[in-house]
């Protein structure tokens, strides 16, 4: 019976320095194993709340109040083109064409992408709503 007792043990033949290696290398794996499944955990995570709708309005109120000005002013200034295309489309022309070289004079132009890169959120705003 001895001898079968020591026939089902696998580690007998292995020195002390090899069991040690072989523990070392079982606690590697798992924690590469662990690793890899907390980059799961958060990926997913991520995934989740990429997938939230309005996961972009849920901000401060200073933001919200920051937002709302930015609003009314798109809107005065939606407002303006009305107005004056209302009073006369010879206006109109002249106001379409000082509204863009405004737009489009460099200075401009570099601060408005000043603006944009300082509020990255005016992207999302302009592209619409989450899909």
């Amino acid at each position: 019976m001895a001898s079968k007792e020591e026939g089902s043990d696998p580690f007998v033949n292995f020195s002390e320095e090899k069991l040690s290696e072989i523990v070392k290398a079982s606690d590697a794996l798992d924690q590469a194993d662990s690793r890899r499944r907390n980059e799961e955990n958060e990926e997913e995570e991520k995934r989740r709340s990429e997938k939230k709708p309005f996961r972009r309005l849920r901000k401060s109120p200073l933001e919200i109040f920051n937002r709302s000005l930015f609003l009314l002013f798109l809107g005065s200034f939606l407002f303006s083109f009305v107005s004056v295309y209302a009073t006369s489309r010879w206006w109109f022309f002249w106001y379409l064409i000082s509204a863009f070289s405004c737009i489009l004079y460099t200075p401009n132009r570099k601060a408005l992408k000043e603006l944009l890169d300082a509020w990255p959120n005016i992207v999302d705003l302009i592209k619409g709503p989450i899909k």
